[in-house]
């Protein structure tokens, strides 16, 4: 189990609160908080696109890891945008795994598809990206 924020008692609707400070300070003033069978998360629009972040909580984990949880969202979250502000990194970069594709999966997603990482493998492009 990670050890960060391990304690905390910061609720997730505090948690939340501070998400959306943070986004807004950023001028992202489109985002979501979701919830679904695979777990919580986050989604923005940011120049056109649109990034989903995963909390991955289990329906049956306790409040403590939950709030533990996303609490580490909001840390990454924040330092995340906090190397893109000092040009460690662009956004773009910084963000990449998780844009959303047109049909609602993430780059990630999609890179993980096995026909994706045996043509990866085999130096070819998967065909969605490459038209």
């Amino acid at each position: 189990m990670a050890k960060y924020a391990k304690y905390t008692k910061v609720s997730i609707k505090d948690t939340k609160l501070h998400i959306e400070k943070l986004l807004l300070n950023w001028g992202i003033e489109e985002f979501f908080f979701a919830t679904s069978p695979r777990g919580d998360g986050i989604g923005f629009r940011y120049k056109e696109k649109t990034y989903k972040l995963s909390v991955p909580i289990k329906k049956d984990m306790p409040d403590k890891e939950q709030r533990q949880m996303w609490r580490i969202l909001f840390m990454s979250l924040k330092m995340k945008l906090e190397e893109i502000d000092a040009g460690l990194i662009s956004f773009d970069d910084q963000f990449l795994s998780q844009m959303a594709l047109p049909d609602g999966s993430t780059v990630s997603d999609f890179m993980k598809l096995p026909e994706n990482l045996s043509l990866l493998q085999s130096s070819k492009m998967p065909k969605m990206l490459t038209s």
